[in-house]
């Protein structure tokens, strides 16, 4: 996908930053020229990935250690971006995790967390933003959701459950800011090669008395394309949705998983 030419100067924030989509997502923006706000919960990660974005794009980065799953880091993040660079133009919600397991499997603490991580986080974060995007004549907001949202398994419920909430919630926030010229728009990545998926591979194995290997191959296998999605083949659909280029573009769900979903939405 061709790099838009109308990022320069802008303002980002991308939570769950430190690595895998997060971190592809910052190194795109940062070759645009992007302004970035970056969040993880791991200091030494995040210090890490703002001083390689400093050293290898010269990135005007605010590295701010958060944990989605808490109010006041959320706030503090926020208002960290506002003090350093008087505006927010992005937003990209990110940050989250993965769960492997079943109804019986799965008690109340792996459900609230998640629903706590992704879905709060990802509401909390949007509420916080909103105001300063107004008050800057629109913005874009990207939700990086992931397709078991729509393509419901057993052994994913847990992500499942919360990405169908987060569907509904860009769809409803997209109509609500619409008339603020704040876009809304999820993108949904197919099985990404990030080390959270390797982590969900081994999990996945386990469950299944397979290897983590049995797994990856049958990931890359289940496409034309013989591979797992990179973080890079998702960032340039981020940063297409925050470009110009996709301006008459709001409240839409993008799957990027090499057309491997059946489903009509």
């Amino acid at each position: 996908m061709a790099a838009p030419h109308d990022l320069q100067g802008k303002v980002a924030l991308i939570t769950g930053a430190s690595r895998g989509i997060g971190r592809a997502v910052a190194e795109r923006f940062a070759r645009e020229g992007v302004r970035l706000a970056i969040c993880a919960r791991t200091e030494e990660e995040l210090a890490h990935a703002a001083d390689e974005l400093r050293a290898h794009h010269h990135a005007d980065v605010l590295a701010v250690k958060a944990n989605m799953t808490r109010l006041n880091d959320i706030r503090r993040f926020v208002a960290s971006a506002v003090k350093k660079f008087a505006r927010i133009d992005i937003l990209v919600n990110n940050a989250g995790g993965a769960h492997v397991g079943g109804i019986l499997s799965t008690g109340d603490d792996a459900w609230e967390y998640h629903i706590n991580v992704k879905l709060l986080g990802y509401i909390r974060m949007a509420r916080e933003v909103v105001p300063h995007m107004k008050a800057g004549g629109g913005g874009r907001i990207i939700h990086i959701i992931g397709m078991a949202g729509k393509d419901p398994s057993p052994l994913f419920m847990v992500p499942g459950v919360t990405n169908a909430a987060l569907i509904n919630f860009t769809k409803s926030l997209s109509r609500e800011l619409e008339p603020d010229r704040i876009a809304v728009n999820a993108v949904h990545p197919g099985t990404t090669d990030t080390p959270l998926t390797v982590e969900t591979f081994a999990a996945t194995a386990a469950a299944l008395g397979k290897t983590p290997a049995d797994i990856r191959r049958a990931a890359e296998g289940a496409t034309g394309h013989g591979r797992l999605a990179t973080g890079e083949d998702i960032a340039g659909v981020v940063a297409f949705l925050a470009s110009n280029a996709a301006e008459f573009i709001n409240g839409t769900s993008i799957n990027v998983d090499a057309g491997r979903s059946s489903g009509l939405w």
